[in-house]
């Protein structure tokens, strides 16, 4: 067995048990000449995205991301990491790529998905690869546009997008109630997410696909009391998998990204299974990893 295929049994038996549950802007090319979508498959190489989410107060992405990326290599994973920045303050922060630099908190979610679909589309998706993405928050309605504009052939966004997983960490999917209180200071951004804003109203209740299927992974918690678990794990929107962590874990919105270690109470659902309760459910990061080694086997 592969060094990465006994960390991810040892994972497994600490609280995941995946099979069972448990956890740019170039000219757009011609879709005719473009290489079909590649087999799914189970495997730690392939590119991730990681995209935060709303800190126009806290710009970067080193600091969101790097504990995190540093404990999935210490995992097992080769694939390289893309962190996403997207504020005109991320410059310089550690962030692979800014796919607005003169974008602030006033810059439109539905913007930064066409920005970021073409990103992915001009890094990988040309050149007949696929890619996983990893959300936390608002991140999670960034990547939700990219693939949705696409997927709708809307003008402005690519031809088509090779995403084979995507995970959401704390993701407002519903809105947010906290987003009621937005004033100019948050911005277009937090306004978006209001439940009945044009955006939110845009995105429509069903998660999107890009080419070829995309597995989604909604991860949420009971102590998070910016995107509660039923906005950030909304049953009906198609997602395949939903994990919710018992309020008795206290993750709060901000460790959602940032835990990577020790066990935690959850319940979890695949595939419109009955929800079940995991006690020693692996932690965030660690489920977030998981889910996206993991082609559709859970």
């Amino acid at each position: 067995m592969s060094v990465l295929g006994r960390r991810v049994r040892v994972a497994l038996t600490v609280g995941m048990a995946m099979a069972a549950f448990a956890a740019g802007l170039g000219a757009p090319a011609s879709q005719a000449a473009e290489p079909a979508p590649p087999a799914k498959s189970d495997s730690a190489d392939k590119p991730v995205y990681l995209v935060k989410g709303y800190t126009a107060d806290s710009p970067g992405c080193s600091r969101k991301w790097d504990k995190a990326k540093r404990s999935m290599k210490s995992w097992g994973w080769t694939g390289e990491f893309i962190k996403v920045g997207f504020y005109t303050a991320d410059i310089g922060g550690g962030c692979t790529v800014n796919i607005a630099k003169d974008g602030d908190a006033d810059t439109p979610i539905k913007y930064l998905g066409q920005q970021l679909a073409w990103d992915i589309h001009r890094r990988y998706t040309s050149r007949g690869k696929s890619v996983d993405v990893i959300t936390h928050s608002m991140g999670g309605l960034i990547a939700r546009a990219a693939l949705a504009g696409t997927q709708r052939r809307e003008d402005g966004f690519p031809p088509k997008l090779y995403v084979e997983d995507v995970v959401t960490l704390g993701t407002p999917h519903r809105g947010g109630f906290l987003t009621y209180f937005c004033g100019d200071v948050e911005g277009q951004q937090c306004q978006d997410m209001r439940p009945s804003s044009p955006f939110m109203a845009w995105l429509g209740p069903t998660l999107p696909q890009g080419e070829g299927g995309t597995d989604w992974t909604l991860i949420a918690s009971h102590f998070d009391f910016v995107a509660n678990v039923n906005s950030a794990t909304p049953e009906g929107s198609g997602a395949q998998h939903l994990v919710r962590y018992a309020m008795s874990a206290q993750l709060n919105h901000s460790e959602l990204r940032t835990q990577r270690t020790g066990t935690h109470r959850m319940n979890y659902t695949n595939n419109g299974s009955p929800w079940r309760h995991m006690r020693y459910g692996a932690a965030p990061v660690r489920a977030a990893m998981n889910a996206i080694y993991w082609a559709d086997r859970w």
